[in-house]
């Protein structure tokens, strides 16, 4: 009987293996090809944009999330995998606010400090409520969600399962600032403007998507 079951074992090895390589694949290269479409839909869109940024980006922002949600059911993950919902969401909502204002506070003293030397310029003439209430709305809403729904939600979910919690948070966060380049290079137009800044722009939000990534870990 041991025999013939290290026999049964022995065929069925290979096969599973190849089976889990195959979704290991899956699991990278399904986010960046869904990272490309959106790519090409921010570029077809562009001329929308141009218009009426609102409503472009209203437009390319819900197709990402679409987008997400077909990633997220072709790599049948979880709705805590994709961090939609959280298994402790008091634990995450007090880690989540705690790093959170960590980095903001001292990002905004920073920002207060270059504006009072002189180094920049903000345009504190130009605020009011409206302006105030419709960026709030843009970014929680339209940026914020959708964007983080895709990248660190199905994105990061996705990469967990193929290279581990370690390694994801990097390799999305690369994503997520490599999907910034759409900025500055159009191919459907022949636009191309790269320049330093948008070398910088690019890191910043490397940056800002690995800590992401590391916030989305800590926190669920």
């Amino acid at each position: 009987m041991s025999v013939g079951e290290g026999k049964i074992n022995t065929q069925k090895e290979p096969v599973f293996q190849r089976k889990v390589s195959e979704r290991k694949i899956l699991y990278v290269v399904l986010p960046v090809l869904l990272t490309v479409v959106q790519a090409v839909v921010v570029w077809i869109f562009e001329p929308i944009y141009v218009r009426d940024p609102l409503l472009g980006g209203s437009l390319t922002h819900a197709i990402l999330v679409v987008l997400a949600f077909l990633g997220i059911i072709a790599s049948n993950l979880s709705l805590a995998e994709a961090g939609i919902i959280s298994p402790n969401p008091r634990y995450s909502l007090y880690w989540g606010l705690y790093l959170s204002m960590s980095v903001c506070i001292p990002a905004l003293a920073f920002v207060s400090a270059l504006n009072a030397l002189g180094l920049i310029q903000l345009e504190t003439s130009r605020l009011n409520m409206y302006i105030l209430a419709e960026a709030l709305v843009i970014n929680l809403v339209s940026n914020a969600l959708c964007e983080e729904l895709f990248f660190m939600g199905y994105v990061l979910g996705s990469l967990n399962r193929a290279i581990g919690p370690e390694a994801s948070p990097i390799v999305s966060g690369i994503i997520f600032g490599a999907i910034h380049l759409v900025r500055y290079v159009n191919p459907l137009t022949g636009r191309y403007s790269l320049d330093a800044g948008a070398v910088i722009w690019v890191l910043i939000t490397c940056f800002v998507g690995i800590y992401f990534g590391l916030l989305r870990r800590k926190c669920g």
